[in-house]
């Protein structure tokens, strides 16, 4: 036999590659804003808003290092 396809691992590929790209990339948008938000927010003298913005881009980071954590772990594991 000279080569052979995985099907079901082109459809899984098919289908979880861009949903990482989506996730990957929504997460890292949110980190951006709420940074940049909440120091608009915070030299406006909104503080809530800041500290709302700030919890966002904080929470958007978490998100994003775990997606980041776990690409590299299905990497090293296969």
């Amino acid at each position: 036999m000279i080569g052979s396809v995985d099907v079901s691992g082109l459809v899984e590929l098919a289908w979880v590659a861009p949903l990482a790209v989506l996730a990957v990339s929504i997460s890292y948008s949110l980190c951006v804003l709420g940074a940049t938000r909440a120091s608009d927010m915070r030299r406006a003298g909104n503080g809530g808003a800041a500290t709302a913005y700030g919890a966002l881009g904080i929470l958007a980071g978490l998100a994003l290092a775990a997606a980041i954590v776990a690409g590299v772990a299905v990497i090293v594991n296969g």
